[in-house]
């Protein structure tokens, strides 16, 4: 017996498309059909994939899920009732199975323009009121894609395994609209820990109090008297209950009001409005003159390590809660500082053969990865050199300060060894031109390509150049 034909049930009142991942009640709703015809229309829906079990013969909570599913996968006005329109559907050869639709979904939004910062449409607002659905946004859906939506999109991403960029891209709309994503109260509920526990969450917890100041033991995912302790002292500072055990409302704060200040927040190959932010603020300490991009690459990295070295903090190249509170100080430091420039150039003047051998192993390690783009004309190569030189240890900033310690005239390419800062000049109609490098030993050496930056392997003799310098740090 066909479906359309097996059941008539009373109209229903209208339900939203987000009751579908409501949890289950107990109470049945009305519907003027048998348990036969129940248990009919649901093993249609199993067949098609948007129920699983066994049919029950009760048109409760699960049953009208799965037809809400059905509906929105099938392009039907989302009830939850069984209207003529659904069954015609149902009863049809051509009616989509869950598996179908998330296909077709799939291929869908992985056409989709990216949504980010600045995004403004009917698009940004579905994905606000899943986002607030969830529990990720804050504020009220408005279409606008602004800093509270970003901060929503990421804690969904960290939630649900992908990456943590700020933008809704295809497998995020994937994950949150055809999907049953982990809710943000559920992380947070799972995330919750007590005196005597271990595990992840432990550790967790103590990262985020160790970046914030208030945790100074080791981070071992233990949780005793010391953690214990030292989340009290945070649960009072911002007016909460200090029972000293991490719940829900308490990860709901550090999360949301501390999600930058982790020890490995901001570290290469992260993006974001923040990482923009950073660069911009390094810039206007003098640390860094390129592209503001968003984007933490080997440049920026290089930037943070001049800055941590001007500070006399290790040079780590990433940025942890002393660090960004140190950039972001009043009296940050700045490569104006005359006491800076005298410091870096005395670490130049000592450099030694240890260091030169690092420069060789730092560089070697780099062969095959890109530095992109928008290198300096006049000295190509000069962001791939001085990202070896400053990891390590060796405070390059100007392309001027490789060209002062290259001054040795190369008489034979044999002399070139490993680690070794090798300049190429070339000279034309317009301009003198310096490909930087670094020597890698017989009669090699590491630079980068012209287009893309590709750090690659040379032969010396193979390179343009009319003279050959290079520096000699014995």
């Amino acid at each position: 017996m066909k479906i359309r034909k097996a059941l008539s049930l009373i109209a229903l009142s209208s339900f939203l498309l987000t009751s579908a991942l409501a949890d289950p009640v107990d109470t049945e709703y009305l519907v003027n059909m048998t348990p036969a015809e129940v248990s009919a229309l649901e093993q249609r829906l199993n067949d098609l994939g948007y129920m699983t079990g066994e049919s029950d013969g009760a048109f409760d909570a699960d049953t009208r899920a799965a037809l809400e599913s059905f509906q929105q996968a099938n392009g039907l006005e989302v009830t939850g009732e069984a209207d003529a329109d659904t069954l015609d559907r149902l009863d049809s050869a051509d009616a989509l199975s869950r598996q179908g639709y998330l296909a077709r979904f799939a291929n869908a939004y992985a056409q989709m323009t990216p949504l980010s910062k600045g995004s403004t449409s009917n698009d940004v607002l579905s994905v606000q009121r899943k986002l607030k659905e969830y529990g990720y946004l804050l504020g009220d859906p408005d279409g606008a894609f602004g800093d509270s939506t970003q901060q929503a999109v990421e804690r969904f991403q960290m939630v649900n395994g992908l990456p943590v960029t700020g933008v809704a891209d295809g497998a995020v709309l994937m994950r949150l609209m055809a999907d049953a994503p982990i809710t943000w109260s559920a992380f947070l509920t799972e995330m919750s820990a007590a005196e005597g526990d271990t595990g992840l969450s432990v550790y967790v917890l103590q990262k985020k109090l160790s970046a914030l100041g208030y945790f100074n033991g080791t981070c071992t995912g233990s949780f005793g008297d010391v953690t214990r302790d030292a989340l009290q002292a945070y649960q009072k500072d911002h007016g909460m209950d200090p029972s000293g055990e991490a719940d829900a409302a308490t990860w709901a704060v550090l999360y949301i009001d501390a999600v930058q200040s982790e020890d490995d927040a901001l570290k290469m190959g992260d993006f974001g409005d923040n990482i923009r932010q950073l660069q911009e603020r390094l810039n206007a300490l003098g640390f860094f003159d390129h592209d503001i991009t968003g984007v933490f690459g080997f440049t920026t990295e290089t930037a943070v390590r001049l800055f941590q070295m001007a500070a006399n903090r290790t040079p780590t190249g990433e940025i942890d809660g002393a660090t960004l509170a140190l950039l972001n100080g009043d009296d940050a430091v700045s490569m104006l500082d005359g006491i800076v420039q005298q410091r870096f150039q005395m670490m130049l003047d000592a450099a030694d053969g240890d260091t030169q051998a690092e420069i060789g192993r730092i560089a070697a390690s780099l062969a095959g990865t890109s530095f992109g783009g928008g290198d300096d004309e006049l000295y190509p190569g000069f962001a791939f050199v001085q990202y070896a030189c400053v990891a390590a240890g060796l405070p390059v900033t100007f392309p001027e300060d490789l060209i002062r310690m290259a001054d040795l005239q190369v008489e034979t390419i044999a002399a070139v060894e490993p680690g070794d800062i090798v300049a190429f000049q070339s000279a034309s109609a317009d301009a003198v031109t310096i490909q930087m490098a670094i020597g890698a030993g017989n009669g090699q050496v590491l630079c980068t390509t012209r287009t893309g930056g590709w750090v690659i392997y040379s032969y010396m003799d193979q390179m343009e150049g009319a003279t050959i310098y290079c520096w000699d740090a014995e």
